[in-house]
């Protein structure tokens, strides 16, 4: 005679989270789904999406959001648990360093498309607000999923002490490069551009700091915190240091000093990431 496993009872407020974080990609992925076959949808010159490039970046920025629903599943139902933790954890630390800004630039945002005279874009008014209004409700959905998730599955690393050690080289070279970034977005939030795009800049430069600092001092007082910053500070300097460095190569937009600095932010990111993970308490 067998016995059936119990299946653990998922609480009403993780299914909440999951199904909201997933209703706030379907706008994205219409608006995606509607430029790849040719549709016409929020589009005042459908020439705009008509090159291969940007059906490449349509087809990478809708599978972005496809990976943001299997991820709010993952999180919320138990065979999430089951996934290598690397699986989950890089689709999730560079969709943090995507969204992470946006959230907290989201007044600014707001406050520029308001006042912003959108009369000559290729795209109608109310995509931009469709857009930045979805990433940010999957910013703050998906990663509060996340936190739920990471709470059951690494509890220890909330409990435990820091693993001893040091930076190493890799956290030096990542808070020189963290500090290298932030003087390029400062200096580019005070040149010319969108309220929101500079905006953008002073999130991106003082996420990167409070990283740095957090890994400066990562063996004093409690570990979590200063996981939390460098996790968000390095993922936004990867991810969108990664995303800028796509337009800017690809779009041929910028020259080659901005191409260095975001290739510095990614590779710090990288640097600074890699460094506090090896301070990841044990589990007991």
């Amino acid at each position: 005679m067998t016995s059936a496993v119990a299946v653990p009872k998922i609480s009403s407020a993780r299914l909440i989270v999951c199904y909201a974080a997933i209703l706030g990609t379907l706008p994205y992925l219409t608006l995606k789904a509607s430029w790849v076959t040719g549709g016409g949808l929020g589009l005042r010159d459908p020439s705009f999406v008509d090159s291969e490039l940007m059906l490449f970046a349509n087809l990478l920025t809708g599978g972005m959001d496809v990976v943001a629903v299997v991820l709010a599943l993952a999180f919320t139902y138990s065979w999430g648990r089951r996934i290598p933790a690397p699986l989950v954890l890089f689709p999730i630390w560079i969709g943090t360093g995507l969204l992470a800004p946006i959230v907290l630039n989201l007044p600014v945002i707001v406050t520029d498309l308001a006042h912003a005279h959108l009369a000559g874009m290729p795209l109608e008014n109310w995509v931009w607000a469709v857009v930045y209004g979805g990433f940010a409700w999957q910013g703050i959905l998906l990663l509060t999923a996340f936190v739920l998730y990471a709470r059951d599955r690494w509890w220890f690393v909330v409990t435990g002490a820091v693993r001893p050690g040091t930076i190493g080289v890799a956290g030096v070279l990542g808070i020189a490069a963290a500090l290298v970034s932030a003087i390029g977005h400062g200096s580019w939030a005070s040149g010319s551009g969108g309220m929101s795009a500079r905006g953008q800049d002073v999130v991106v430069a003082l996420l990167g700091v409070f990283a740095a600092v957090a890994l400066a001092s990562v063996s004093r007082g409690r570990f979590w915190p200063r996981l939390v910053l460098v996790w968000t500070g390095a993922g936004v300097m990867a991810g969108s240091g990664a995303w800028g460095l796509f337009s800017a190569v690809g779009m041929s937009s910028h020259g080659i000093g901005r191409v260095l600095v975001l290739a510095v932010q990614v590779i710090g990111g990288v640097l600074m990431m890699t460094s506090v993970l090896r301070r990841l308490p044990h589990a007991a």
